[in-house]
């Protein structure tokens, strides 16, 4: 990694997001050992409310007047909330973590696809090879 990547801010936030959802895992696992999924993922979505104020606050209540961000943000949000409990339901079967943890999160290979498909972005042989790996590594934890 380069040096420069230090002073910039989307690596900062990118290492605030490891840490919070590295630790959302292990929250997310304890939990649901001793609740049901439904019920986990209906207190998640309630912990996210102070978050959601805080940032709303920060921005002085102003709300957004953009359809389009609005509908994209909110379906986002739903197919978030969807994944999040099944989620939940996967580490309630009694699975390894550590293995469900992995193998869920290999999304963005099917991320990388849908922005091929939708968003006809490009990628190169390095992006490719990366991809191969990840993919072997998805099989192989998945084992």
């Amino acid at each position: 990694m380069a040096l420069g990547a230090l002073t910039l801010k989307w690596f900062w936030y990118s290492i605030l997001c490891i840490l919070c959802w590295g630790g959302w895992t292990i929250l997310a696992k304890l939990g649901s050992e001793r609740i049901p999924a439904e019920a986990a993922q209906f207190l998640f979505a309630w912990g996210m409310l102070p978050v959601a104020v805080v940032l709303l606050a920060s921005r002085r209540f102003r709300l957004e007047k953009n359809a389009k961000g609005i509908f994209y943000s909110v379906a986002g949000g739903v197919l978030a909330a969807i994944g999040g409990w099944a989620l939940f339901a996967a580490y309630r079967t009694g699975g390894s973590t550590s293995v469900i943890t992995v193998v869920t999160a290999m999304y963005p290979l099917f991320s990388v696809l849908l922005a091929m498909l939708v968003l006809r972005e490009r990628l190169t042989r390095l992006h490719v090879v990366g991809l191969a790996f990840a993919a072997g590594a998805f099989v192989i934890f998945a084992l």
